[in-house]
């Protein structure tokens, strides 16, 4: 059955139905009913599991609480449920690697939001932190540009305590943080910040554009795989595990 078919089965959108398809949107009980029983002929016991899961997804996310805008509440949600996420930052210390100081710097230093919103986005973004650990931690690899680091070096009131907590992360064995050297030269990453996340093979790869106020998902598979070997290219030229943790170390320790 196409997807034209299917939405207009449930008097939908092709656009929302690609949304509940790839989990963005939650089907209602009886777009799920006409859906299984009437065109994709599913058995009672296959409507019973989904039902099952349609209201697990249908309570509201922890970060959803925080007041968040919606271009970044969408990559929230989606970072909570994925497995691995590849990330690339030039300018800046990752937001799932940063301390609760720097990410307070980095909000006020942009000058745009209020004190009360700083506060919640801080505390939104120290949340997402939970996911490196527990059972079935996030798999995370960080390609962080040497000017970012030597950016928080220079910054007193948040260096030493931003620079330790990645000597620590770096050594957690679900974190792979890879730096960018000045010596790369200029490079396909200059494009600017992004990240790709996966998900265990339930959802395919979906890719999440950063800019200064907020940013957007992308689901095209043809976008999405040329980010995917963008992420290759930088890990040609990145230092490797162990040079990146060198680096980072000895910049502490200019501190």
């Amino acid at each position: 059955m196409s997807r034209p078919e299917a939405a207009a089965a449930i008097k939908t959108s092709k656009s929302r139905l690609a949304a509940i398809e790839l989990g963005r949107n939650v089907v209602s009980f009886s777009e799920l009913v006409v859906l299984l029983r009437d065109h994709y002929h599913g058995t009672e016991e296959q409507l019973a599991t989904l039902e099952e899961i349609r209201e697990e997804a249908s309570q509201r996310g922890w970060w959803s609480t925080y007041g968040l805008p919606e271009s970044i509440s969408g990559y929230v949600g989606l970072e909570t449920d994925a497995s691995e996420v590849r990330t690339v930052e030039l300018e800046t210390i990752p937001g799932l690697l940063q301390t609760e100081e720097y990410a307070r710097a980095l909000y006020l230093a942009a000058d745009r939001l209020s004190a009360k919103e700083v506060a919640r986005r801080v505390a939104a973004r120290m949340q997402r932190q939970a996911r490196l650990s527990g059972d079935n931690p996030l798999i995370l690899t960080a390609y962080i540009s040497q000017a970012a680091l030597e950016r928080c070096a220079n910054q007193p009131s948040v260096a030493a305590g931003q620079l330790a907590q990645l000597i620590d992360r770096a050594q957690w064995p679900n974190i792979t943080i890879r730096v960018v050297p000045f010596s790369a030269g200029v490079h396909a990453g200059h494009s600017g910040p992004f990240s790709v996340l996966s998900f265990d093979e339930l959802l395919p790869d979906i890719a999440y554009y950063e800019y200064a106020v907020g940013g957007h998902l992308v689901d095209d598979e043809s976008v999405v795989g040329q980010l995917d070997r963008l992420l290759g290219k930088l890990g040609d030229i990145a230092l490797g595990r162990d040079e990146s943790f060198e680096m980072i170390t000895e910049l502490a320790q200019r501190m």
